[in-house]
């Protein structure tokens, strides 16, 4: 399908074009000017064409959806304004009238409001949105109406997105570096929903191609995390390893201004199950606090791999192997340890300084000292230079932080230096070689 797309540009857009284009479909972005040549080829522009429109000007869209266009996804952001926005989808959906060709408009889940002591609340509950949103669920009816006039109109609600390094926690992760200890906002026990901008773009290339006319669906993959759990991971992103403490309401305000405040301390538990059972999407990205700590939020330096899709992969799937060593440790999971060793003569060196040859070696040694070993403390494991020497040769510096059982910072203990090389063997990197030095200040 030719596919018109709104907020083409933007953080999810650019996901969506992605999926759009990876899915066989073509993309036809709506941008306020006119995008230099070349640069519709960078990730997330891998646009077929343009088309100039501001959807803060309604008329400017006059023509935009031509017999050509197959499809319409609407991601721009509300302007704030009711009748801007109701107008937009005036313009955009009469082209369709008639053609059963879809029109996939984007909402929110705050539109629901607090669910309260329900859990996963479904696409049937009834709208109560916050200020911030508060006539939205009267463009989601426009949008439905359209229906009956032979569209297929269909609303998607995600939560609140992560991934790619962006979002509502890209916010997080920067209050945390400036203003130590990691924040979070409202009460102790607030949740969000979330999903991946990634997952998310997957949803959006599911309805295009088969929801059905009417249709609401939650863009959700997780369904209630809690906020100071994602503050924690923020904190560690940033690299302060400190609880996250909340800050009020007033203060929120303060910052953010009321009505984005009030969207902040929103405590939600939202069901993604619908779009799994009917439309068979399948999210499977790294969940928000796993994203957070280990993910796209925390940069890595890398070296003798060129830039791409690839080697973001192996990369992701090298911290994901770190991410096991600090899970193996901090449970004193003998098991999981050793699984991330190869069988085949590995090779490691404790931080004591005792060397360790061959697999057996290594697992008598780990079953005599793990079990027991964080009583009073444990470690973070962060990566933080890889480099390829071959493309399943990598060698990877990582920094290992002494923390108490809550996570926060020993101040007086010294970090670890770890140095693995690993091995990538039938599609799974292993540690080959380790060797963990004490940092000395």
């Amino acid at each position: 399908m030719k596919v018109l797309l709104t907020g083409a540009t933007g953080y999810i857009g650019s996901a969506v074009t992605d999926h759009l284009t990876a899915a066989g479909h073509q993309v036809v972005a709506v941008t306020r000017t006119a995008v230099a040549p070349g640069a519709e080829h960078r990730p997330g522009r891998s646009w077929h064409s343009q088309v100039i429109g501001d959807t803060a000007d309604p008329a400017s869209l006059a023509g935009a959806v031509t017999p050509e266009v197959d499809a319409v996804i609407h991601l721009a952001p509300p302007s704030g304004e009711a009748d801007v926005d109701a107008a937009v989808i005036e313009t955009l959906a009469a082209p369709l009238r008639g053609t059963g060709r879809p029109f996939v408009y984007t909402s929110g889940v705050w539109v629901l409001g607090a669910t309260g002591e329900a859990q996963e609340v479904t696409e049937e509950a009834p709208t109560n949105p916050i200020g911030i949103v508060g006539y939205r669920p009267a463009i989601e009816r426009q949008v439905l109406a359209e229906a009956a006039e032979g569209v297929r109109a269909v609303v998607i609600r995600p939560g609140i997105v992560h991934g790619r390094g962006g979002g509502i926690p890209a916010l997080l992760v920067e209050r945390a570096r400036e203003h130590q200890p990691p924040q979070y906002y409202g009460k102790e026990d607030v949740r969000w929903p979330m999903v991946h901008v990634d997952d998310l773009a997957e949803l959006f290339v599911a309805a295009v191609e088969r929801a059905e006319a009417g249709t609401v669906w939650h863009g959700v993959s997780e369904s209630a995390v809690p906020v100071r759990d994602l503050a924690r991971a923020a904190g560690r992103a940033a690299g302060v390893l400190a609880a996250p403490h909340t800050v009020s309401a007033e203060q929120t305000a303060e910052v953010y201004g009321p009505l984005f405040a009030e969207a902040l301390a929103l405590d939600q538990s939202v069901s993604g199950a619908a779009a799994r059972t009917v439309l068979g999407w399948r999210p499977s990205r790294p969940g928000a606090v796993s994203e957070l700590v280990s993910g796209s939020y925390r940069p890595v330096e890398v070296f003798g791999a060129p830039d791409g899709p690839e080697t973001d992969a192996e990369v992701a799937a090298i911290r994901r192997l770190v991410a096991e060593v600090e899970y193996a440790q901090q449970t004193e999971s003998v098991d999981r340890f050793l699984a991330v060793f190869r069988r085949q003569d590995p090779v490691w060196t404790t931080g004591h300084g005792k060397r360790l040859s061959g697999f057996e070696e290594i697992a008598t040694f780990t079953g005599q000292v793990l079990p027991g070993a964080t009583a009073e403390s444990t470690a973070v494991y962060d990566v933080e230079r890889v480099l390829f020497l071959r493309p399943d040769v990598a060698a990877v510096n990582v920094r290992q932080q002494p923390v108490r059982g809550d996570g926060t910072r020993i101040a007086d203990r010294p970090e670890g230096r770890p140095f693995y090389i690993l091995v990538k063997e039938d599609g799974t990197w292993r540690v080959g070689a380790a060797q963990n030095t004490v940092a000395v200040a």
